[in-house]
């Protein structure tokens, strides 16, 4: 697990591995706000000690589902614990899959839903406030992939630029290798950026440009910024 510590935004990498799960912690003052929601993220709440009551949004970057599988068991808990305050949720436009987990689970709890969910989807290059945290979306390139297939077509797929009292993380979500991931992350704080190859001699340029960055992709970006941290390295079929 990885942490980093700013003057004004604490960031704990929950977890992030390709093909499993993803869920990023971002804190301020104000509450937190939850980046994606893969498998397992009430475990690693709960086990980090981080207090749900503070939760005041969770963003998507995208619909995968290593992204987002960990959404309904995160909204049954703060539903069984009594949770009052409204909680927000934003995924990118044209997103498919986090609203009907949504609307199956205010529907399914209707009569016992202690709390509401507001759902938004953002556009390209909209700005919206998270818990005092300024949220700025950027679209960048990802496609899906099957094993043993040619990849598939592209997806709606956000970076984030996180701003407070002038503290800058910048979160790439899933990504080629594309020129609005560098603007990005250029500049911020704290870059967190996808680096799923382990070696770009080893993909394909079309897998490079659409679906993944290589490790040394990645840090090449991540010199943009003042810091930066690499994620959602390794993948299912390597142990």
């Amino acid at each position: 697990m990885q942490s980093w510590q700013g003057k004004h935004i604490n960031v704990l990498i929950l977890h992030s591995r390709a093909g499993i799960a993803q869920q990023i912690w971002l804190a301020c003052d104000h509450g937190a706000l939850l980046v994606d929601a893969g498998d397992g993220t009430l475990r690693d709440i709960i086990n980090n000690g981080l207090d749900l009551k503070t939760l005041h949004s969770i963003v998507f970057t995208h619909g995968h589902f290593d992204h987002i599988s960990g959404l309904y068991a995160l909204l049954g808990f703060m539903r069984m614990v009594g949770r009052k305050d409204m909680l927000y949720a934003y995924a990118p436009q044209g997103c498919v899959e986090v609203s009907p987990i949504i609307n199956r689970f205010t529907s399914e709890y209707a009569d016992s839903l202690p709390f509401e969910i507001q759902y938004r989807e953002i556009g390209v290059e909209q700005t919206f406030n998270v818990a005092g945290m300024s949220v700025h979306s950027c679209s960048v390139v990802h496609c899906g992939s099957i094993e043993g297939r040619d990849v598939l077509e592209r997806i709606p797929a956000m970076g984030y630029r996180i701003s407070y009292q002038g503290e800058i993380v910048a979160i790439t979500g899933d990504t080629g290798l594309c020129y609005a991931v560098k603007q990005l992350v250029n500049g911020a704080d704290l870059a967190i950026i996808e680096a799923v190859y382990e070696n770009t001699e080893d993909m394909t340029e079309e897998m490079l440009q659409k679906v993944h960055l290589s490790v040394d992709e990645a840090v090449e970006i991540g010199t943009l910024a003042k810091q930066y941290i690499l994620i959602h390295q390794g993948t299912w079929y390597k142990e």
